[in-house]
């Protein structure tokens, strides 16, 4: 990984060395002023890059001991061990609030994107399989004496623009869920 930290902060450092600027219309102090900037932001080197994906990865890491740190500072505030406290309603209840703001969003997004999958592709099929636009033609017999009449069917014609409105209506409607849906979730 600190390989490739390197490599990528090498092609940053040599990319910044290698453009020129026309300085011909500015003052010594204006061209001053960006040497030192771009000395600044050059200053790349694999030692800085590692200790900010160190501190990221701290950070990242610090997650789980806050959200124990916070479960027992409520406890203590409450004056109950933090097993106790988390088996009550208001325990349960500070539980909720401090796994909302973890993993709230990513949640709610995997559950709206699945919803949104769900309704499209059903739409989809829905277009697909109902047989609204076509001539369809059956055959009734009479069941329980007459009482009730089950239906057979014994043809159907689709015209065949009914058939491309179907596929393409049908075809936009997967994609576009699928989009919608998978970047909802993600």
């Amino acid at each position: 990984m600190k390989k490739i930290l390197t490599i990528i902060a090498l092609c940053f450092a040599t990319s910044v060395g290698a453009q020129s600027i026309d300085t011909s219309k500015l003052s010594k102090a204006q061209i001053a002023e960006l040497a030192a900037k771009a000395e600044a932001m050059g200053e790349t080197s694999p030692a800085k890059v590692s200790a900010t994906v160190r501190k990221e990865a701290e950070a990242w890491g610090d997650l789980g001991a806050n959200m124990g740190k916070a479960m027992v500072g409520a406890a203590r505030e409450v004056g109950v061990a933090s097993n106790e406290f988390a088996s009550t309603s208001l325990g349960k209840v500070v539980v909720g609030i401090v796994a909302y703001k973890v993993i709230g969003k990513d949640i709610l997004g995997v559950i709206f994107g699945s919803l949104i999958l769900v309704i499209g592709y059903s739409l989809a099929i829905w277009i697909f399989l109902n047989r609204r636009w076509s001539t369809v033609k059956y055959e009734y017999s009479p069941v329980l004496w007459g009482m009730f009449n089950r239906q057979r069917v014994l043809s159907s014609h689709t015209d065949s623009d009914v058939i491309a409105s179907k596929v393409i209506g049908g075809g936009l409607l997967i994609v576009l869920t699928t989009l919608v849906g998978l970047q909802t979730i993600f």
